[in-house]
């Protein structure tokens, strides 16, 4: 197994996409501090009634779900990549076993994201802390760094779940369009959709959607899961995906 392993972290290190989506998630922390710091400079200058209104400057608002989107691709492309170029006819011959295969891209997608994940999520916790300085609640992010760490452990799930799915969606689609379609729609634009629901079915969806969990996870915010149901919703997530993708797999002749 650890062979196949390193051949899919090879396979990963050798696509430019994958130098192109990480690098958008230091371009995505700079532009997220970069108004943070505005944010800080307007309540600097408002009056004291006006800055009790103002949000906090936790960057993760922005980066979390920015993050879990690129990181989602990333792993996406990891699997239609080889569809797209026709060496999964190759991979294929190397390991004819497809769950061990699929096993591989998840582990390796898994190891990637973890560290991707816990980077913005350290580099977002203290760039916000930077920004705030010793300025008070609201614009201050967290009452202690406990509460940060919490919900930076939160975040970083949630990121690899949505990377698992977008490995299960990549190995049922094979298709790279269509993959990232997919897991654009479920991360993206269902949350907008939700928005525009009526009361209350617009918070009953979007809290069933990934990008609602990390909140629920932390008991920060209850839409209708809850932190135990967030976790089982975490783990239901890419369970299904990859169960999808699996059968998709093992049906088909490539």
């Amino acid at each position: 197994m650890s062979d196949v392993v390193a051949s899919e972290w090879l396979k990963l290190r050798s696509v430019r996409s994958t130098y192109w989506l990480l690098a958008a998630l230091v371009l995505l922390l700079l532009g997220s501090w970069g108004v943070s710091h505005a944010m800080v400079a307007a309540w600097d200058a408002a009056a004291p009634a006006e800055q009790a209104n103002f949000e906090s400057i936790d960057m993760w608002v922005v980066v979390g779900p920015l993050s879990q989107l690129v990181l989602a691709i990333l792993a996406t492309l990891a699997v239609t990549a080889e569809y797209r170029t026709g060496a999964i006819v190759g991979t294929l011959t190397a390991v004819p076993n497809r769950l061990r295969l699929l096993t591989a891209k998840s582990l390796v997608a898994t190891g990637l994201t973890v560290v991707a994940g816990t980077f913005v999520v350290v580099a977002s916790t203290l760039l916000s802390l930077q920004a705030a300085g010793d300025r008070p609640a609201p614009i201050e992010p967290w009452t202690s760094l406990g509460d940060a760490a919490w919900a930076g452990l939160a975040g970083v799930a949630t990121i690899v779940s949505a990377a698992l799915v977008g490995v299960g969606l990549g190995a049922a689609f094979r298709s790279s369009a269509g993959a990232v379609a997919a897991i654009s729609g479920l991360l993206f634009v269902a949350p907008v959709v939700a928005a525009y629901l009526p009361d209350p079915w617009n918070e009953r969806v979007f809290g069933v959607l990934p990008s609602s969990l990390a909140d629920q996870l932390t008991g920060e915010t209850e839409y209708v899961l809850g932190p135990i149901g967030a976790g089982v919703a975490l783990v239901a997530y890419p369970a299904v995906a990859l169960t999808i993708g699996a059968v998709a797999l093992l049906r088909r002749d490539a």
